[in-house]
């Protein structure tokens, strides 16, 4: 790039004009104003991933609607979680590593654009981009013969019942063959404990005010402690007269101070992903109407699951074979 070209960039930055080249979905050719539909649409996707919606789902929904990209092209995985990470919808633009104001309508403030950062950049939540699931506990139910946090996969079987090539859906440890069991009793029993939970007049207390300004706070703590956590493992590292003990006393205490800090950053989290079906008329239909990627993180903000072995031959199904246990704070 010429000199010229770079002090021309520099001028557009300053005035906070909106970046050159292809359209941003969501703005005009110029970058200077909305297209309504299509910022309603991004909007729509900031607040469904916050709300625990994947990425796959989310570009699935668009394009079963006939809504495409701005080349006309079916949406992707990849290609969403592109949109969420655009600063520009934030009314902000990048030049030479840092972010500067822009004078074009924002379509999410700031924070819900930084929050959404943060969720997609935490490798911590990593998901595979591959097709979202289809059964509401694959990945999640953990396993109660194994009893070591081994989670159920979700498969199929033939059998006398199964008719016309038809298969019978199954949950099955992922380790060996000692759990199987049919899924749609179980997914009736959990869906039944979630709605029930948020049906209950103190349900309203699982939210937090949003609005407070703490997530920006919590998460500059957490930066904070975990570099701390860092210097100490390299000075640890590098002198070889540190004394082990109390390099692990340190850290200990470090990693104790950190927890609590993410604990209250999920808690905040918390209240995006519950706030809609716990504010419903009728909790029920609410539930029924999440996507099932909403629906699984609805389920893994309240409780775990865990499958036990269900009864042999023709047995009626046993409730108590599916255990629910609220996570803290959520009982």
């Amino acid at each position: 790039m010429s000199e010229r070209e770079q002090r021309e960039m520099r001028q557009r930055v300053e005035r906070g004009l909106p970046p050159t080249g292809p359209r941003c979905f969501g703005y005009t050719a110029d970058g200077a104003e909305l297209v309504k539909d299509e910022a309603a649409e991004v909007k729509d996707c900031f607040h469904a991933l916050l709300a625990g919606a994947a990425l796959s789902g989310m570009a699935a929904a668009l394009n079963e609607r006939g809504i495409f990209n701005r080349n006309g092209r079916p949406w992707s995985r990849n290609a969403i979680r592109g949109v969420l990470l655009n600063e520009r919808y934030a009314g902000l633009r990048q030049y030479r590593g840092e972010l500067y104001p822009g004078k074009w309508p924002v379509i999410v403030d700031e924070a819900t654009w930084r929050e959404a950062k943060h969720l997609l950049e935490d490798k911590s939540r990593a998901t595979s981009p591959g097709p979202g699931r289809r059964w509401l506990l694959s990945g999640m139910a953990r396993c109660g013969v194994c009893e070591d946090g081994t989670t159920v996969t979700s498969g199929s079987r033939g059998g006398p019942k199964c008719t016309r090539g038809l298969t019978v859906p199954l949950y099955r440890c992922r380790k060996t063959k000692h759990l199987a069991r049919g899924t749609e009793p179980i997914d009736l029993t959990v869906e039944e404990y979630v709605i029930r939970r948020l049906s209950r007049p103190d349900a309203v207390d699982l939210l937090v005010d949003e609005t407070a300004p703490r997530t920006e706070e919590l998460r500059a703590k957490a930066a904070a402690l975990r570099s701390r956590i860092r210097s100490l493992t390299d000075d640890f590292a590098d002198d070889d007269d540190t004394d082990a003990a109390e390099f692990k006393a340190a850290a200990r205490r470090i990693k104790a101070r950190l927890a609590d800090v993410e604990a209250e950053m999920a808690c905040l989290q918390r209240s995006r992903i519950l706030v809609d079906i716990v504010t419903a008329e009728d909790c029920a239909q609410a539930w029924e109407d999440l996507t099932l990627d909403r629906q699984r993180a609805v389920l893994g903000t309240l409780a775990t699951v865990t499958l036990l072995p269900g009864r042999r031959g023709r047995a009626p199904f046993d409730p108590r074979s599916v255990r629910i246990e609220p996570l803290q704070g959520m009982g």
